[in-house]
């Protein structure tokens, strides 16, 4: 199932205007409505919108095999496990970390956006739905050719999740090599953006928080800002405090990992599992000063019964 949600994006406009008007704000979880204003910070809905989250305390990504021309598979493994590692670890208000495991499985050869579930839409074959991934990929080639993208996403992150109770169901993260070029380790320096900065915060996206109304400073703040470039890589006691909300502290030690999606795992897309059934394959899917990255956030566009997915630039 390709479940679908709303973006909404801006240009990169004056970072230290924009950043002074919301010091005094914080966090704000990701929702299953189209109101980008709407910030939620509990458990609780409001109305008939409700937080994003994962409710299982395992879940897993895969990187796609072909990484970039400019990055390795190894590089990007280690950056997404560095990104991972600092949400997972983050030192909760109270004591703890956060009662969330993430682990990577792995290359995978399906790069496509994609949730394949049963529910009347996705093709099913001799009774079977197919599997799924929460995919990592870069984008070399094309970046503007696939609906949604803009020249002023530096990464896009798309959840998919049931619209009725707020379950994460998948989540897919876009890297924008197409337009942008990406440094790993501490050479950092413009026109290169920092590729575990921009990791950092989509992984955010990808654990269900939105953009923090907070100051530059936070790793969810909706600007990457070229002078400070590895800011992203470190969380803000406003990230934390986000984090540890939506998965308070708890034992995992007792408890068994299992990453695998919702629907069921496969390291191919939806047409590579039913090729025998003549489903063609998919399509192949600028810079600036203080390039915008992009958030996983919910808004307009076509929903599939009880799920949506949300795409939101970051401006």
């Amino acid at each position: 199932m390709s479940t679908k949600g709303a973006r909404c994006s801006g240009a990169a406009l004056a970072l230290a205007v924009l950043a002074s008007a919301h010091e005094a704000s914080a966090y704000c979880r990701s929702n299953t409505c189209k109101i980008p204003e709407l910030c939620l910070q509990d458990d609780l809905p409001r109305g008939d919108c409700k937080p994003l989250r994962w409710t299982g305390d395992c879940i897993g990504f895969s990187i796609q095999e072909d990484a970039s021309s400019e990055v390795s598979y190894q590089e990007i493994s280690d950056v997404l496990d560095a990104a991972f590692g600092a949400w997972q670890q983050a030192p909760c208000p109270g004591g703890g970390t956060p009662g969330i495991r993430v682990q990577n499985l792995g290359p995978v050869a399906c790069g496509a956006v994609e949730l394949n579930a049963r529910d009347g839409k996705t093709r099913i074959v001799d009774g079977l739905v197919p599997g799924n991934a929460n995919v990592v990929v870069f984008r070399d080639l094309d970046w503007l050719a696939s609906a949604g993208h803009n020249s002023e996403m530096l990464a896009l992150t798309t959840v998919q999740f049931d619209k009725k109770t707020g379950e994460l169901w998948g989540a897919d993260m876009e890297i924008n090599s197409d337009l942008y070029d990406f440094s790993v380790g501490d050479d950092s320096a413009a026109p290169r953006e920092d590729l575990l900065a921009v990791v950092t915060h989509e992984a955010g996206h990808f654990l269900g928080l939105d953009h923090s109304l907070l100051g530059p400073e936070a790793t969810m703040h909706y600007r990457y800002d070229r002078s400070d470039p590895i800011n992203f890589r470190t969380l803000h006691e406003d990230d934390i405090t986000g984090i540890c909300q939506v998965y308070p502290p708890r034992d995992l030690s007792t408890s068994a990992c299992n990453p695998i999606p919702p629907h069921g795992f496969s390291p191919e897309c939806a047409e590579d599992q039913m090729v025998a059934c003549g489903v063609s394959p998919p399509a192949a899917g600028g810079p600036g000063w203080g390039a915008p990255l992009a958030a996983a956030a919910i808004g307009a566009a076509a929903w599939r019964r009880a799920g949506g997915r949300g795409r939101r630039a970051r401006r």
